[in-house]
C-alpha cells in the first residue's frame, strides 16, 4: 500500500509572528553591518604591506623593509645640525613591552637606526642604582646599558652619522635600594663602566654650554644629548625646552576625534621650521605621537575601521605635497610613533638641497 500524501495547509501568521518578523530583520541586518565593518577593517591587513595588529597605514610600520645605514654621509660637514630634516621615534625602547597604551615601536633599536631614524627618545628610572628604561610606570625590559651598547656598535660600523638622544628622566627612583642620584647613575655608565665607558670616551659628544650647536662635522659618530635630567655638574646636552629649542608636543588627546587638534600643532611647527631662518639659532622638534585618551597606535595610524586618517599619514602626505612648493627649507626633527618606510624617505628627501 502506498503512502497517503495529506494536504497542508499554510499557516497563516499570528499576530505574535508578524511583530517577531521586523525584529528578526533588523536583527539581521545589523549583523551584516557589524559584519560588514569587520572585514573592512580586516581584510586589507590580510594583503597589506603596511599592517599591524589590525591597523593600516601607508607611512606606518614597515621602516625595516627600507634602510638607510648612511644617510647622512651624503650632507656636508660644514652643515649645521639645526639645518637637518631628521626622523626619529618617540618612546624609542618600547617595541617589547607588551601593553597597547604604552607601546610606541614595533622595530628594535638596532633596526631603527638601520632605516635611517637619527633620534632616539630614551626614559630612564633609577632602580637598585642602575638606570631602566621605562615609559611611565611600564617597565620596557631594557637598560640604558642595552641601549648605550646598540648605538655605539651602530656608529662604530657607520662613523658618518650621529644620533641625536634625549634622555630623559622618567620619574622617581623606583623602591628603597638606591645611594646615587639618577645623574650618579648617568656619569657611570659614560666615564666609568668597563662595558661603556670606552665606548662613550668616543662616541659621546662633549658638551660645551653656550657653543653654538655644532656642525654634522663635528657630530659625526657621535650621540648629541639633549638632558632632560636634573644634575648639580653638567650641562651633559642641550637642555630640554631650553632657549634653544622650539618644540611641539601636543600629546593629551581625548580621544580620535579630537586628533585634528593635534594635526594642527603638527602642521603649525612643520610650518615654522620651514619658514625660519637657517641661522643656527634653534633646534625645531615636532612630534606627531599623542596618547591618554587615544593609544599610540590609533594617534599614529588611525582607527582600526579606518574613519579618521593618522598623524603619520597626514604628516607624510603633508610634507610630500609642501616639499613640491620648497627649495631650500627643512622641518627639523620629526619624532613618530609606529614609522614606516614612506613617512621616513619623505622626511629624508628634505635634505636634497643641503647635498
Amino acid at each position: 500500500m502506498g503512502a497517503i500524501s495529506l494536504p497542508i495547509k499554510p499557516l497563516k501568521p499570528g499576530p505574535r509572528r508578524r511583530r517577531q518578523l521586523p525584529v528578526l530583520m533588523a536583527v539581521c541586518v545589523l549583523g551584516a553591518m557589524a559584519l560588514f565593518y569587520i572585514l573592512l577593517a580586516i581584510a586589507p591587513c590580510m594583503v597589506g604591506a603596511t599592517c599591524y595588529r589590525g591597523y593600516q597605514s601607508a607611512y606606518s610600520f614597515d621602516a625595516g623593509d627600507d634602510l638607510h645605514p648612511d644617510w647622512m654621509a651624503a650632507i656636508p660637514d660644514d652643515v649645521h645640525l639645526t639645518s637637518l630634516s631628521i626622523p626619529g621615534t618617540h618612546d624609542t625602547m618600547t617595541y617589547e613591552i607588551g601593553s597597547e597604551q604604552l607601546q610606541c615601536q614595533n622595530w628594535n633599536l638596532s633596526m631603527q637606526l638601520n632605516s635611517g631614524l637619527r633620534y632616539l627618545d630614551i626614559r630612564a628610572r633609577l632602580r637598585d642604582d642602575e638606570l631602566h628604561i621605562y615609559h611611565a610606570n611600564g617597565y620596557t625590559g631594557f637598560g640604558y646599558e642595552s641601549v648605550l651598547l646598540d648605538v655605539f656598535e651602530f656608529l662604530d660600523a657607520h662613523p658618518s652619522e650621529t644620533i641625536i638622544m634625549r634622555l630623559k628622566e622618567e620619574g622617581n627612583p623606583i623602591g628603597s635600594n638606591n645611594s646615587i642620584s639618577f645623574e650618579d647613575a648617568f656619569n657611570y655608565h659614560h666615564f666609568s663602566s668597563p662595558l661603556t665607558a670606552p665606548g662613550s670616551a668616543k662616541h659621546l659628544h662633549k658638551y660645551e654650554f653656550a657653543a653654538p650647536i655644532p656642525t654634522l662635522g663635528a657630530l659625526r659618530s657621535k650621540i648629541f644629548i639633549l638632558q632632560n635630567f636634573d644634575a648639580r655638574d653638567g650641562p651633559y646636552g642641550l637642555r630640554w625646552e631650553g632657549p634653544e629649542m622650539v618644540l611641539e608636543d601636543l600629546w593629551v588627546i581625548p580621544d580620535v576625534y579630537h586628533l585634528s587638534e593635534k594635526w594642527t600643532a603638527i602642521r603649525d611647527a612643520l610650518e615654522y621650521a620651514a619658514l625660519a631662518p637657517d641661522d643656527n639659532r634653534f633646534l625645531y622638534l615636532a612630534h606627531t605621537s599623542a596618547s591618554v585618551g587615544v593609544l599610540p597606535i590609533e594617534a599614529a595610524a588611525g582607527p582600526m575601521n579606518r574613519t579618521i586618517q593618522g598623524m603619520n599619514d597626514m604628516t607624510g602626505q603633508y610634507l610630500e605635497d609642501a616639499s613640491a612648493n620648497v627649495d631650500e627649507a627643512r622641518v627639523g626633527v620629526v619624532i613618530i610613533d609606529f614609522p614606516g618606510k614612506k613617512l621616513i624617505n619623505t622626511i629624508l628627501k628634505w635634505n636634497a638641497w643641503l647635498r
